[in-house]
């Protein structure tokens, strides 16, 4: 069994009723705060209202930067970065989901180094030496990405079309709130995309490990029927408390260093193929994961199928067809689709697939199944 290193400084609040410590979190951290939003919906719900006067009530000065979108684009960043800046800021507040949050781990590096963000997802500079301008508090209202208790960050560069990943330490925020009633407001497409990434998080990582790890192993399934069970109450009763709060922690648990503990780690290749098509086409994460699932398992089977097996008995109770069970669980929480769909076109395949090698970290190159320009372009082929 292979060592294993465990390291996260995040502080985490969590529970319903937690975001009304925003402003007493903030405190500790900063007197002058940037909150980050996405589009409308903070607005709309009167989230950045409460969030903003419950800051001032602590005596945090609050400026706001709006529009984050999803598969959250550099240039945006490097403006955000800016007026930072401008405004002298010690605090960013990350309030929304995945695309938000990751977008301010990126403000802060871009604040902190004064360099565009996207030369060090570039490896052109060095994010691991740059020390933070300013504390980093975020919280989280949709179950997604994890993006609250890990260091990893997703950036696109629109100009190029490139989706990349890094994990340096000035990414691990300060403080994460974790409110599950924040999640009830979440459009119901969104709340099963979130819980199609969560799942895919573990389920990745499971079934690319190889060894013997049976703490890990029973960590991660746990985290896997959980997430799976509490979806399929989430879609159906949509003000299910109690499953969006499973949601929440398997969201939070799914992309953390807790599912090495024990022993063991995998990684994520479709995660790394996927990027790609979000990358080029700026469809939802969530939505391209689904698609390529069932056919990545089909074609993952002669290689990883004693996992997939396991996997779909310990998490779905299937003791045969195994990708059969998955797929039934994807047209249950309504995510069985296709990349033609989602508007995917076969003439994007080869250069999507050489973009996938090319920002993989060198991941793919060493994969068993999917280590060529040909084999992923099979892949979003069987897929389409």
């Amino acid at each position: 069994m292979a060592n294993t290193t465990v390291h996260n400084p995040i502080k985490m609040v969590v529970g319903v009723g937690s975001v009304e410590k925003v402003g007493e979190e903030a405190a500790l951290l900063g007197k002058r705060a940037l909150i980050v939003i996405g589009g409308s919906s903070a607005k709309k719900t009167g989230l950045l209202d409460s969030v903003s006067a419950d800051l001032k009530a602590n005596g945090v000065d609050v400026s706001v930067f709006e529009g984050i979108t999803p598969n959250p684009r550099s240039s945006t960043v490097d403006e955000a970065a800016k007026m930072a800046a401008e405004k002298n800021i010690d605090l960013i507040v990350g309030l929304g989901g995945g695309s938000v949050m990751d977008a301010s781990k990126a403000i802060r590096l871009a604040y902190s180094s004064g360099e565009p963000v996207f030369d060090f997802h570039m490896g052109v500079a060095d994010a691991k030496t740059v020390q933070p301008k300013a504390a980093l508090l975020l919280v989280s209202t949709m179950a997604a990405t994890g993006s609250e208790f890990n260091n990893w960050c997703v950036i696109t560069n629109w100009e190029t079309h490139e989706k990349r990943a890094i994990n340096p330490p000035i990414y691990f925020p300060s403080t994460s709130i974790v409110d599950p009633a924040l999640t009830l407001s979440m459009p119901l497409p969104q709340v099963a995309k979130g819980g199609v990434d969560i799942f895919l998080h573990v389920m990745e990582n499971y079934i690319m490990h190889t060894g013997g790890a049976p703490l890990a192993d029973a960590i991660r399934e746990a985290i896997m029927k959980t997430a799976v069970d509490a979806l399929s109450v989430a879609v159906k009763d949509t003000n299910n408390i109690e499953a969006r709060t499973s949601l929440c922690w398997t969201s939070s648990l799914a992309c953390s260093q807790t599912i090495t503990l024990g022993g063991g780690a995998g990684w994520r290749p479709i995660h790394l193929i996927e990027h790609p098509i979000s990358g080029v086409f700026d469809i939802s994460h969530g939505d391209g994961l689904a698609a390529l699932l069932p056919a990545w398992l089909e074609q993952n089977m002669e290689a990883r199928g004693d996992r997939i097996a396991k996997m779909a008995k310990n998490v779905f109770g299937a003791d045969s067809e195994p990708i059969a069970a998955v797929e039934k669980w994807l047209d249950e929480v309504g995510m069985k689709m296709n990349l033609r769909q989602l508007g995917v076109t076969e003439d994007k395949f080869e250069q999507m697939a050489q973009n996938a090698l090319d920002t993989s970290r060198g991941l793919l190159a060493k994969n068993l199944v999917h280590n060529s320009v040909e084999s992923i372009a099979a892949l979003y082929k069987a897929a389409y």
